[in-house]
């Protein structure tokens, strides 16, 4: 049975502290949406942040279960926390391939997972965020790439599964954004004029572009949306 739909929803964010973690909490706040955010460290989010290592099961389970228990229910999952590690297959430690994987996508996986009980109550929904590196190969983002490719495929499998419990789940793969992650290469000059050549509408996409594909996901607009990847990358991955 489902909570009262006419009480507000209630979402998660995962890596609500900075960046588009702030931009999407900001966005789902003023469509009334109540959030919470998932985070080790928040700067300037009008939300609350619950302190979560997203690489610890019983932490996500913990936090997910005081939502819960705080709001009477959770209606959508915004799997956003993340982190890159820029080298060579070759040049990349175990220690920072295995970091990247275990934040990126079995972060996804242990969030998705924890909230899952509570979406099926609520006919609720899951949006990820990929990435267009993992559609196409991106030389010195190996790691990040394998993750993205990996969250694309995860998204798919729990669209498919969890369709009978009346949840959907989609991804969201944008091309580079400014935040506070892809500054080291917005202050390149040579890797950004490459970048730009491989965008066909020729610029980077902004915060606000991701978050309304991200808001559409999670609405009702899209309730016959499941299984998706939505490329917000300006043409990128029609090459």
């Amino acid at each position: 049975m489902h909570p009262n739909m006419d009480e507000p929803r209630v979402a998660i964010v995962s890596g609500a502290g900075r960046g588009l973690g702030q931009a999407i909490c900001r966005r789902l706040l003023a469509a009334g949406t109540t959030v919470v955010g998932f985070d080790l460290q928040a700067r300037n989010v009008e939300c609350p942040i619950l302190a979560v290592d997203i690489r610890d099961q019983q932490a996500v389970q913990a936090a997910v279960g005081e939502v819960a228990s705080v709001h009477g229910r959770i209606d959508v999952v915004v799997n956003n926390a993340g982190v890159n590690h820029r080298g060579r297959l070759d040049q990349t430690p175990d220690e920072a391939w295995q970091d990247v994987l275990d934040v990126n996508l079995h972060g996804t996986r242990r969030l998705s997972i924890a909230a899952h009980p509570h979406l099926a109550r609520s006919g609720g929904c899951i949006v990820n965020m990929a990435s267009t590196a993992g559609t196409v190969a991106i030389a010195g983002t190996g790691a990040y790439g394998v993750s993205k490719a990996a969250i694309i495929h995860l998204t798919r499998v729990a669209a498919l599964e969890w369709a009978g419990d009346g949840i959907r789940v989609n991804a969201v793969a944008p091309t580079i954004v400014p935040t506070p992650m892809t500054q080291d290469v917005l202050d390149d000059t040579e890797y950004m004029a490459a970048k730009m050549s491989s965008i066909p509408l020729g610029r980077v996409v902004q915060p606000d572009e991701v978050v309304d594909s991200v808001e559409f996901l999670a609405s009702d607009r899209a309730r016959m949306v499941t299984g998706q990847v939505l490329h917000v990358d300006g043409g990128v991955t029609l090459r």
